[in-house]
């Protein structure tokens, strides 16, 4: 027989008053989910909605799941499995292992999924939902250290440490989700250890602080501290380009430049989403002034030549206007046009176009110039003799 007591079993249920300093035994429950079942029984006699039984269990997974994940996102940058993607992007890397399951990795999805099928059918909270579970929500009786049978354990200061670290950890792993796919939206997560990003990535909320010793040699050298040149390494990061995928027709251009990357955005005649320089590798002319997109290959509007979009392979090499184009030609090496990875940003896409670009390039391209400049003046570090 049903009993409306969700309200009265959550106002003794462990760590529900300790999260906005609520009165003790009063829950904080701002949307009044765990009176559903009070309110709907009272009105129907029907369980429609779900017993604060239920709702306390889904916290529990939900936390023990995020606090797993939220560890995996930290570690993987850092240490590789013989056998595992080498990835440092935990997203391309669950992908990776998605995408190929073959030899430790299907291994390890398999044995994976085999835990939880068989922990979710040997646990399963049967009658949670109408507030009649044999058991505490969310205790597995799963203690192989026994650490229940130790001396002076304290269950319930144990159960309200894994309900509030596992609640942080559900609002750091969809922090990570959401700083991922909107880089620089969320306040430290681009300063996480990653191969595809800057070094000196915006680490929090898009400013970089300078050091303390930066400063000090600043003072010293205001000439060494704004040049370099020093060999510059590339750095990639996803940057937005303020252009929307929905903004752009099949075979339409969009030149943007971005951190001193001049790329042009654009959709091939099926409509797929591709990035390639704005500058045809011949003489530089800008692709964005009447290039032609025919099928997936883009056509420079000057001598004519034509490139893949997918992969900035060659086609044609300045073949118009006719004995002009093919006479320019020789005298510049035959060259691929550059290519740029690009993604729609959104937790579920829909957001700006996001392109792969290396930050450093503007730097790196100035490199030469600024030595040859302070060679003539003096030392090739920006010091002077």
């Amino acid at each position: 027989q049903y009993v409306a007591d969700s309200y009265k079993q959550c106002m003794s249920m462990i760590g529900a008053d300790v999260e906005s300093g609520s009165e003790p035994g009063k829950p904080w429950d701002p949307l009044g989910f765990s009176k559903l079942w009070d309110r709907n029984f009272d009105w129907s006699r029907q369980p429609r909605y779900p017993h604060v039984q239920w709702l306390r269990e889904a916290e529990i997974k939900h936390g023990r799941c995020a606090m797993l994940a939220f560890v995996g996102i930290l570690v993987q940058p850092l240490v590789r499995i013989p056998g595992y993607p080498d990835e440092p992007d935990w997203t391309l890397a669950l992908t990776a292992c998605y995408d190929n399951p073959k030899g430790i990795a299907g291994v390890g999805i398999a044995q994976i999924s085999a835990f939880a099928m068989i922990v979710e059918g040997k646990f399963f909270p049967t009658g949670a939902w109408q507030g009649q579970i044999d058991r505490e929500p969310g205790d597995l009786g799963f203690d192989p250290l026994k650490l229940s049978k130790s001396p002076g354990f304290d269950m319930q200061a144990m159960q309200l440490k894994e309900l509030k670290n596992g609640r942080l950890a559900m609002m750091a792993f969809l922090a990570n989700v959401y700083g991922h796919y909107n880089p620089g939206a969320v306040p430290g997560i681009s300063a996480l250890p990653r191969e595809s990003m800057s070094t000196s990535a915006p680490a929090f909320c898009g400013e970089t602080r300078m050091p303390a010793k930066s400063v000090a040699e600043a003072g010293a050298s205001k000439t060494a501290a704004r040049y370099t040149t020093q060999k510059i390494l590339p750095a990639l990061s996803w940057i937005r380009s303020g252009v929307k995928a929905s903004d752009l027709a099949p075979c339409q251009l969009k030149a943007v430049t971005l951190v001193g990357n001049d790329v042009l955005i654009g959709k091939t005649e099926a409509g797929k989403l591709f990035c390639v320089g704005n500058l045809c590798p011949h003489i530089g002319t800008p692709m964005s002034e009447g290039a032609d997109v025919i099928g997936d290959v883009i056509v420079c509007p000057l001598h004519g030549s034509s490139f893949k979009t997918t992969t900035g392979e060659l086609i044609d090499w300045c073949v118009s206007p006719p004995i002009i184009g093919p006479l320019t030609g020789l005298v510049v090496e035959k060259k691929n046009l550059l290519i740029f990875e690009c993604r729609e940003g959104g937790f579920l896409g829909g957001g700006d176009i996001e392109v792969l670009v290396d930050t450093n390039a503007k730097k790196a391209y100035e490199a030469d110039y600024w030595k040859g400049l302070l060679d003539a003046q003096g030392k090739d570090d920006g010091t002077y003799y």
